[in-house]
């Protein structure tokens, strides 16, 4: 999500949440323009962006909140 513009920019749905299908998912929603990426404290998600070389911020529980509301 977006979070200027309140935009979902990706959605994926997958059985597996590791790192493998993370750096894919983000590699290529970063594709055209490298961002920071802001996630929960999933292990994948900053292994993901580590190895992208992304700057990665973990939101805080009231923003996960707020986040799933939104969705």
């Amino acid at each position: 999500m977006e979070p200027d513009n309140r935009l979902i920019l990706a959605l994926n749905i997958s059985k597996e949440r590791n790192m493998v299908m993370t750096e894919i998912f983000i590699a290529d929603l970063v594709r055209t323009r490298r961002h920071p990426v802001s996630t929960d404290c999933g292990t994948w998600y900053s292994q993901a962006c580590k190895f992208l070389k992304l700057d990665h911020h973990i939101h805080s529980s009231l923003e996960k909140i707020l986040i799933e509301k939104t969705m």
